[in-house]
């Protein structure tokens, strides 16, 4: 199952739509400065590029429904290739409207794309699921790192051919993005029919209480990885980093959001979900300490940027598990969905908030603000814990915690590809 065509194709798809995704991201924060002159603006292609994801994700899922998931796929991947090229004619004419729309263009897409992984989860039976989205990550991720490890090459290719260096990586983005839209057309996608919905076992307004709770996590973490990571690049040339610095920075640091997955749902199901996203606060704040005491050194910085994707991934480990906690499939994907968008607004907001604040006190004031919203993560989640433990034993639930069972599946998942 996990071997057909319709999987491998998937898995093709977002090795190249990661690719595309992580190259024109990081460049979009430098042709911005290199455009505008000022720092203040860099947040803003994150900012757009986000928001147009999150609302790209909800829209995508109604598509997906008429046209199928191989159509809207491959339009999210034509829509991504469009923004590409779009902004690399801006860093032809140094317009940053232009830049910005093609932005809302790539991030729609790119939000669309994203979506490969539920494709991937309607091709298996219901055993083999999270297998199957667990190889669609990882496909995704092989990409991503792979992404900005291209900046210097392309730029190069791009200045060869008389174009603004760094209009040659949105050049490659849109190339890899065609190539996302033929390796979908190979596979014969098949749309399977909605699951029964499961019962709920735990009461509705301690489900609200996770599922608050979950959002805060996953909202938290998020801007603070998108906050403080999207200004690296920047604080990397200041001290003389170049392209290729940059892209081995941003590589470790989105590999770090993805590799530890299967090591955060084991501490989930050992500690409890609102244990381990303290620990995911305690973690992004120690990362974000070691830029605020004001080191130039680019070894210091990628090993900040690489804690930093750890405490990350173990946010959205726990934050996802108390989201989807005990909830029939129905209900499941509309608290999906709500995640999303509170990731998707932190992340803009975060994209808003970065530029000036390095603008005006560097990028140790940037990240001594990640480490304060970070720390922000454990008083959300440590009184909800504590309550559990001190309700009276009548009222405790004999029920296993509600985000067991989902993070069982992710664990055998990851035990079988070990």
């Amino acid at each position: 199952m996990l071997r057909s065509p319709a999987i491998r194709a998937l898995r093709a798809a977002c090795v190249a739509g990661g690719f595309a995704q992580s190259l024109t991201g990081t460049a979009g924060v430098l042709l911005v400065v290199d455009v505008t002159g000022s720092e203040t603006a860099a947040g803003l292609p994150q900012t757009v590029l986000v928001a147009g994801s999150a609302a790209a994700a909800a829209f995508a899922s109604r598509l997906s429904i008429r046209f199928g998931r191989r159509r809207t796929l491959s339009a999210g991947a034509a829509v991504a290739a469009a923004g590409s090229l779009a902004i690399a004619a801006a860093a032809l004419t140094s317009s940053l409207a232009i830049v910005l729309i093609g932005c809302a263009l790539l991030g729609a897409g790119t939000g669309t794309v994203m979506l490969g992984r539920y494709a991937a989860a309607e091709q298996v039976p219901e055993s083999l699921r999270p297998k199957a989205m667990a190889s669609i990550l990882a496909a995704t991720t092989i990409g991503a790192v792979a992404g900005p490890n291209l900046l210097a090459p392309a730029s190069l290719a791009a200045e060869g051919l008389g174009l603004p260096g760094l209009a040659g990586p949105f050049v490659f983005g849109a190339l890899a993005f065609a190539v996302t839209i033929a390796m979908l057309r190979t596979g014969r996608l098949h749309d399977a029919p909605p699951s029964a919905p499961a019962p709920a076992s735990a009461p509705a307004n301690d489900r609200f209480a996770s599922a608050a709770t979950g959002l805060a996590v996953l909202a938290l973490s998020n801007l603070v990885m998108v906050g403080v990571s999207t200004m690296a690049p920047v604080h990397l040339g200041h001290h003389g980093g170049g392209l290729e610095t940059v892209g081995l920075v941003v590589s470790a640091h989105v590999a770090a959001m993805f590799a530890p997955s299967v090591l955060s749902a084991h501490l989930v199901q050992r500690l409890g979900a609102a244990r381990t996203a303290a620990l995911a606060g305690v973690v992004m704040s120690g990362a974000c300490v070691i830029p605020a005491t004001g080191t130039t050194s680019h070894w210091m910085l990628g090993i900040a940027m690489v804690v930093l994707g750890v405490g990350w991934n173990l946010g959205l480990v726990s934050g996802s598990a108390m989201l989807t906690a005990s909830l029939p499939r129905q209900v499941r994907v509309k608290r999906e969905g709500m995640g999303e968008v509170g990731m998707g607004t932190a992340a803009a907001l975060a994209g808003l908030a970065c530029g000036p604040l390095m603008a005006f006190g560097g990028y140790v004031m940037l990240a001594m603000a990640g480490a304060v919203a970070a720390a922000l993560i454990p008083s959300v989640v440590i009184p909800r814990s504590t309550s559990r433990r001190a309700a009276p034993a009548s009222r405790r639930p004999v029920a296993p915690p509600a985000y067991a069972g989902e993070v069982a599946r992710v664990v055998r998942a990851g035990d079988s590809r070990s």
